[in-house]
């Protein structure tokens, strides 16, 4: 299947090479490849080096190494979770702001908020209620982590309307990033109601199949939170520099410095 790697960056040529069988679909998940030693003999590379490029396909979330019997190099198809994390571990060094995020969210969730209107079915219009009801539990309860899982499911169910992969990653990636932001500034429990009366509002729209409200009232939701998120990171910096900062930047959050006095 594969011709002989013999340049420069050889480990990089086999990588790309799989790969490129995968895209065109000559490799498909659960396909199981040649042992490594019939790999490096295609390749016509050492051994130490097929094991590299294996670790590298490994790392990339395209194969899976199993050990034991019946074990081997599986392809395997990626998992969305990993990629919104390398995502989000590329931009943590990009200087994030909310404004960043937030012009991101004001483009694609009203528009996959229309959609929701437009084409939930009516048990996932349940689902989203019932996701409210869950969130406000959690609320009394003071369970934080599962307010935040509420909260990207609330999300998540709203961008699986768009029927679109592209938008559904960089949907569920955005919302990521929004819970790193939250996590890291600790916002009071006034914003989380405020949050679950605009996702109240925006799943009424939803109901009602109106998708020009729903677009509207998602666009005021994702407007409020980078307003809320801003307020927060400048009242945390001017108690640490007596002075505003002008963006919550996730690398200014990470850490904050500690200040002394004389």
């Amino acid at each position: 299947m594969f011709a002989p790697a013999r340049q420069d960056k050889t480990t990089d040529i086999i990588v790309e090479r799989i790969r490129t069988a995968i895209l065109d679909g000559k490799l498909q998940p659960g396909d199981r490849l040649p042992c490594e030693k019939e790999l490096g003999e295609q390749f016509q590379v050492s051994r130490q080096t097929m094991r590299e490029a294996l670790r590298a396909l490994e790392h990339l979330g395209l194969i899976t190494l199993r050990k034991g019997s019946g074990g081997g190099a599986f392809i395997t198809a990626v998992d969305q979770q990993v990629t919104v994390q390398g995502l989000a571990n590329y931009l943590y060094f990009q200087n994030l702001t909310t404004a960043h995020l937030s012009e991101l969210r004001r483009l694609l969730e009203p528009h996959a908020a229309r959609c929701a209107a437009e084409h939930m079915s009516p048990a996932d219009r349940q689902a989203l209620e019932e996701i409210n009801r869950q969130t406000r539990l959690a609320i009394a309860k003071g369970d934080l982590d599962q307010v935040t899982r509420c909260e990207i499911a609330f999300h998540s169910l709203i961008a699986a309307q768009t029927q679109n992969p592209i938008l559904r990653l960089m949907l569920d990636f955005s919302e990521k990033l929004l819970s790193d932001f939250k996590k890291l500034l600790k916002p009071d429990q006034g914003f989380t109601e405020s949050v679950l009366l605009a996702h109240e509002s925006i799943s009424q729209a939803i109901a009602a199949g109106d998708g020009t409200t729903a677009a509207s009232e998602m666009l005021d939701h994702v407007v409020a939170v980078e307003n809320s998120l801003v307020s927060l990171q400048t009242g945390r910096f001017r108690d640490a520099d007596s002075a505003p900062v002008p963006a919550c930047s996730l690398a200014r959050l990470i850490p904050l410095p500690t200040r002394t006095h004389a």
